[in-house]
């Protein structure tokens, strides 16, 4: 189902394609192994509710968990975001991060109304083999990161040129956007331990500021979203719809532009995606689950495939679902109309 909204669309001309955005996730249990943290599953702790609110501004999530065993039971959970493709360079369309820091997220996490410190932990991969230790002993695992102010060459300065040619020898940094772009995949996950007492409902929730994608947008009515946002696919795979783009959200954003005849460009685009499968890691199904989207101003037009949504507000779309197990995840496409 298309819900029509307005928000910051993506592609120049119609043509302009995104890698894949990164998405945040349900919590999960987790174990730390021998190459960072994994995650499990569990059979005793049920998620009895979820309230999940996303927005352009912010992503708010709230649980009630219960431990339905008879023992009390201490794990780590995990709040685990996508992958970061960094040979992609410094300048790649969805390096949108909120705050240029090390938790570019603004990670914020409470456990029964108490404020807790939330870890960080982050590892590189290079075809696969966890090439972290490695980078960190050089330095260039904190400092060639993608939120940087500086580009990867001005980082690069702070690493002795020696260091630099024998990460440049073992394939993990190449000439791309920057002489030092590096070619590894960032793995970012926060965790926390967590007691659950037997029979007890424990609330944790947490919020943080979205990863957006954005991008320029074209005429709307030559746009084919599926294919200007999102990664790259082959033309097979571009034919999925990631975003349930129809016909009448379509019709709002062509009426849009044939009132401003004169706009090249009336729209952008934002793209957020939430995980939500994750949630199956927990026992049995979410006992109630209740979504709030938000497109951030009455004019912005939303696109997303979710059912029974119902409009709450001048920018507030909200549904509830009892005894839910998810099958996909969220991909929200959100049109913005362009300010003068």
């Amino acid at each position: 189902m298309a819900v029509a909204v307005l928000v910051r669309c993506a592609a120049i001309a119609a043509a302009l394609v995104l890698p894949a955005q990164p998405a945040a996730a349900n919590d999960s249990t987790g174990f730390q192994g021998t190459t960072g943290i994994e995650l499990t599953t569990t059979d005793a702790i049920r998620m009895v509710s979820e309230d999940l609110r996303i927005g352009l501004d912010e992503v708010r999530v709230s649980y009630v968990f219960r431990n339905e065993s008879d023992r009390p039971i201490d794990t780590l959970v995990v709040f685990p975001l996508p992958d970061l493709d960094l040979s992609l360079g410094s300048t790649a369309p969805n390096w949108a991060f909120p705050v240029r820091a090390h938790d570019f997220l603004e990670f914020r996490l409470w456990i029964d109304d108490r404020p807790v410190p939330a870890a960080l932990e982050r590892r590189a991969f290079l075809a696969g083999r966890d090439v972290t230790a490695e980078l960190a002993e050089s330095g260039a695992l904190d400092r060639l990161v993608p939120w940087s102010r500086a580009g990867y060459d001005e980082d690069a300065k702070a690493i002795p040129p020696a260091t630099l040619d024998r990460l440049r020898a073992r394939g993990l940094i190449a000439e791309g956007e920057d002489t030092n772009n590096p070619q590894w995949v960032l793995r970012n996950r926060y965790h926390w331990r967590q007691t659950f007492p037997p029979g007890v409902e424990v609330r944790v929730r947490h919020a943080y500021r979205p990863f957006v994608g954005r991008a320029l947008l074209g005429k709307p009515s030559t746009l084919h979203a599926r294919k200007l946002v999102g990664r790259l696919v082959s033309e097979q795979a571009a034919t999925d719809d990631r975003y349930c783009f129809d016909a009448s959200t379509r019709s709002a954003l062509t009426a849009v532009e044939l009132r401003h005849p004169g706009e090249a460009m009336p729209f952008s685009a934002a793209e957020i995606e939430y995980i939500l499968t994750t949630a199956r890691n927990w026992r049995g199904p979410i006992g109630r689950f209740h979504l709030t989207l938000d497109k951030g101003d009455p004019e912005n037009i939303l696109s997303l495939c979710w059912n029974g949504l119902t409009r709450t507000g001048p920018t507030t779309f909200e549904a509830t679902t009892t005894d839910f197990v998810p099958d996909r995840d969220i991909r929200m496409l959100v049109f913005v109309r362009s300010k003068p």
